[in-house]
């Protein structure tokens, strides 16, 4: 079962995520930016966005994921609601996630490298990134 924490500091907060794999630990990322950013009520029907990112190591593409999720707030007014495909490997990542257009809050301004961290250990993947808030 993947799993999110959340940890404020002035100016930033730290995402603790769990996940069976990796690609289990960005879903859990996305469900963690939905809730830091779902302002109200959500307009139309679904709708997707495809993300490609790479090639970089896992956990760059995770600060990269979570800055492209901002971005679609900011821009498309997107407010993700799942994560409907994600394809991980060779330092590359492929997503699709989809949400409804809503009214996001604008508090996230992008993820961070500070004690940025994906890892393993015998039971769980493991992530941490701050978000600038």
């Amino acid at each position: 079962m993947a799993t999110h924490r959340m940890v404020e500091h002035v100016g930033e907060i730290e995402l603790e995520l769990e996940g069976a794999s990796k690609s289990d630990v960005f879903a859990e990322a996305t469900v963690a930016f939905r809730e830091l950013v779902d302002g109200g009520p959500l307009e139309g029907g679904r709708f997707r966005h495809e993300i490609l990112l790479g090639p970089e190591p896992a956990d760059l593409l995770l600060v990269d994921w979570l800055d492209e999720l901002v971005f679609l707030a900011e821009v498309e007014r997107f407010v993700p609601l799942r994560v409907a495909e994600l394809e991980l490997g060779n330092g590359r990542l492929r997503g699709v996630v989809e949400g409804r257009r809503g009214r996001p809050r604008h508090l996230v301004k992008g993820a961070t490298l500070h004690d940025l961290r994906l890892t393993r250990d015998r039971e769980c993947w493991h992530g941490r990134v701050v978000l600038d808030v």
